[in-house]
């Protein structure tokens, strides 16, 4: 069996979400560290979750699509 190349809008789809993902991540962290008392009792939260979409963004952009 022959391997067949990733088309080329599947690998720039993924590459985009990742940036996305990433810059909102980073924003949303950012924000959130810089008015903690703005958010309450759920700053935390909105910490963990900005970290955690920057990390999933970082993967889609370093992943190899195959």
């Amino acid at each position: 069996m022959s391997k067949s190349m990733p088309k080329f809008g599947v690998v720039f789809a993924e590459k985009v979400l990742g940036i996305l993902l990433l810059a909102i991540g980073l924003v949303l962290t950012y924000e959130t560290y810089g008015n903690q008392s703005v958010a309450g009792n759920l700053g935390s939260v909105f910490l963990l979750v900005g970290v955690v979409m920057a990390a999933f963004g970082v993967i889609l952009i370093l992943a190899k699509t195959e």
